[in-house]
């Protein structure tokens, strides 16, 4: 009974997140633009959508994440997730703690600069290397320039939305990108993981 109540919940809170996303159009930001970001770049054109609530979609496979303002896509990025061992966990999640300057309790004291954790266990957005592929203790490490800009941006209880992204080969073998937003056909609670380490 719990179980579907979640997942009725989570359907509820889902599905208006990911309408409209896939429209194509010039007010929005293209998944061909998208998909031609090197590592370490981002785009960010907050006037599209100057005003709503806002949603980051992160894409494991396609190591990019997208920033959405009332379901208007305002901005993209690399990213590097969870390497091996320390995978990023996938689910919908909120922001709950921010902290502009912040050091790692578990690694070294590493710097982890403009951190929004969204996981309970430590798991976080935060400015830290971006090579092209997963390589983070389970975080999500962002441009630290961009890094700074989504801090300034996104409010405590933003919702992230972490899913693993793969893409469609039909649609990759056609040069189109290998970021996709959210599978309307993926059940809710196929969302929900155990989370990993975080850094």
């Amino acid at each position: 009974m719990l179980r579907v109540l979640l997942t009725a919940l989570l359907t509820l809170v889902a599905t208006p997140l990911f309408h409209g996303t896939c429209i194509a159009d010039e007010s929005s930001i293209s998944d061909t633009e998208v998909s031609r970001l090197k590592p370490g770049n981002y785009i960010w054109e907050p006037w599209l959508a100057p005003d709503g609530p806002m949603t980051i979609i992160v894409n494991l496979s396609a190591q990019r994440a997208s920033i959405y303002r009332d379901s208007v896509r305002i901005g993209a990025t690399t990213v590097s997730t969870g390497r091996r061992k320390y995978r990023t966990p996938t689910g919908v999640f909120r922001i709950q703690a921010k902290y502009r300057e912040h050091r790692s309790k578990k690694y070294k004291n590493a710097p982890m600069p403009y951190t929004q954790r969204f996981t309970r266990s430590g798991v976080a957005l935060h400015g830290g290397g971006v090579p092209g592929y997963p390589s983070s203790h389970g975080c999500v490490h962002l441009p630290r320039t961009f890094a700074k800009i989504l801090f300034d941006e996104t409010p405590v209880g933003t919702t992230v939305v972490v899913k693993s992204g793969k893409p469609d080969p039909a649609v990759a073998n056609e040069g189109a990108p290998a970021i996709a937003t959210a599978d309307a056909s993926a059940s809710p609670s196929a969302l929900l993981t155990t989370p990993s380490r975080g850094e």
